[in-house]
This record gives C-alpha cells, structure tokens and sequence, in this order.
C-alpha cells in the first residue's frame, strides 16, 4: 500500500536527494547537466504531455468508461464503489491501485499501469548517457506491447509475473492482479536495519536469483532488474517480477544480473553484501550458467552512477503527485 508522508517527510525528502546529487563526480554530473539541459524543451514537453494523461486517469470517470469497454474482465464487482488510488513508482509510468467491492461482499484490488510519454523519453536518451542498454522499442505503445506480451510469454514458463487482468492498446493502459507482498528493496533495507539476514530474507535472495536464472533460461533479458521492481509473496514463497516494458530476447543476461547486484551496495554494507551477493550468485547458477566477467564488467560500468540510483530509489517512494507538488510547487 502507499505510504502518506507528511510536509516534513517531502522536505527531507528534497534534502537527501539533492545530497545524493551532490556525491555526482562532477565529470558525471555535468556530463548528466549537459544533457539534461540540451534536451530540455523535449523533456518539458513529455513532462506536460505525461501529466495530462496522469490527471485524466485519475478520473473516476475515464476509469469507469475502460472498465465498460472491458466489462466481462470485471463481471463480480460493483463498479459504482470504484475508488482511484495513485501509488508510489517515480515518473516514468502513473501507477495505480483500483478498489471494488465485489458482489460477494469483499473488496477487490487491481494494480493499473498508466504509460506515458516521459518513460519514452528516459527510454531513449539513458543510453546516450549511461551504460544502459539501446532499447529497440521506446515509444510508449511499443513499452506496453512489450510489457503485455512479455508477462504473457514469462507466465507460460511458470515465470511468477503479475496476471493481467485487462488492457487498452490505444491509450496504453494495463490493469493486473494486485499483489499484497514486499518489494525486494524493502526486505534489503530491513536486511541492513537489522545487521544480518535471517533464514526467511535468505530464501528471498535464494528466489530472485533463481528466478531471474529460469527467466534468462525462457530465453529473455528484462533489462530492468532493480530490486524494488521485484514483489516477494510469503504465501507462495516466489518472488514475483513486474516492470516488463524492456523485456527482449537479446542476450543481456551480464547486464541483469550486474545491474541487481549494484543495488545491493546501496542498501547494505559490505559484509551483507557480499553475503547477500553469493546467495543469489549460487542460486542463479543452479538455474542457468553465468559468465560472470560480463556481470563484473556491468558492474564496474555502473559503479559512479550510484549515487543517481540511490537519488531515483528516493524519487520512487513518492507519487507524481507528490513529485510535483514538492519540487514545482515547493
């Protein structure tokens, strides 16, 4: 569920991310100031254009006119109880939870992905400045075809991703099962709060790496491995992946598991990391063979842009919303 923070929240919120900016290596940050600026009216534009589309699906209203168009994929609710959440998730996509009451007197909850256009715009100029991979497909309607066919694709090799539900190929907007777990960065923060990994986070660790090895053995690449992308459900001991919009077949197997692996030197200290490290190394093994020079390389690559990871694990916490009231609005 998404957490509420408060004014004083949002403010050290800013704090923190503009220190985590300040630890840039100047030949990076004005390197990432450069191209920020230079694409500056494109970046406006796809901010605006995602924010229009943003406000208009926080209508009730336009959600119960997808809801019509797709009615027998929401034929036990009652669409009149229908409230709009917005969640966590940073700018790239509006996420959403959409509640019901259902006709057997319980609620129901869905998880909506909202694309935008901003995510494009990420999609595209990252790699010009960054190691992350060329993404073939970078317009919003090729990200969600990607990502609708991809979770399909995944879930006929018993890769855990979430169900989907219902879909508009014209406005890009995906509806799935809303899943009630953690998100792996949450358990890796808890890891580092309490000083040691017990036997439950170990089999967490233990999933992800032999989920990802079953998802690269299905022959994919998903590009996109940050642990706050992956739900641990307890019930079902699985870990489960969600952000699919970069899937492809392309061998990129070195960058998935580096990029995992890089997170885990934002939130744990060395000891834990290494520990935490060998358990998905091993557990990944188990599933597909691993070259790891390729994983050192990419981790290597990534390592003076940690500090804009851990600025964008900050940004996630909080709604476009908030986003925008906070650093627009101040």
């Amino acid at each position: 569920m998404m957490k509420k923070f408060s004014k004083a929240q949002l403010r050290n919120f800013k704090e923190k991310f503009f220190k985590n900016i300040g630890k840039i290596k100047q030949p990076l940050f004005y390197r990432l100031l450069f191209a920020i600026l230079i694409n500056s009216p494109a970046l406006m534009f796809h901010l605006a254009a995602s924010w229009i589309k943003m406000r208009r699906w926080r209508k009730i209203g336009t959600c119960l006119k997808f809801i019509k168009r797709n009615n027998l994929a929401f034929e036990n609710i009652d669409v009149t109880t229908l409230s709009v959440e917005s969640v966590s998730g940073g700018v790239s996509n509006a996420n959403q939870i959409w509640k019901f009451r259902n006709r057997f007197g319980g609620e129901t909850a869905y998880f909506v992905k909202v694309f935008t256009p901003i995510g494009s715009f990420w999609a595209k100029h990252l790699p010009l400045v960054t190691p992350f991979p060329f993404i073939y497909g970078r317009h919003t309607h090729q990200r969600f075809t990607v990502d609708m066919l991809s979770r399909v694709q995944l879930a006929d090799q018993g890769v855990p991703v979430p169900r989907l539900i219902a879909y508009d190929t014209v406005q890009g907007i995906m509806v799935a099962e809303y899943l009630k777990g953690e998100t792996v960065d949450e358990i890796l923060t808890r890891i580092a709060d309490l000083g040691r990994i017990d036997e439950n986070e170990r089999e967490v660790i233990r999933r992800c790496g032999f989920g990802l090895g079953k998802v690269h053995r299905a022959g994919f690449s998903l590009i996109d491995t940050q642990p706050v992308n992956c739900i641990w459900i307890e019930s079902e001991k699985k870990v489960y992946f969600t952000d699919l919009e970069f899937c492809t077949r392309e061998d990129k197997r070195g960058w998935d598991v580096g990029y995992f692996l890089c997170f885990l030197a934002l939130r744990l200290p060395e000891d834990l990391k290494r520990e935490v490290s060998e358990i998905f190394l091993e557990n990944y093994q188990k599933e597909r063979p691993l070259n790891l020079e390729d994983v050192q390389k990419t981790i290597v690559q990534l390592k003076e842009f940690l500090p804009v990871f851990q600025a964008v694990l900050d940004i996630r916490q909080f709604t476009p919303e908030e986003l925008f009231r906070e650093f627009v609005l101040g």
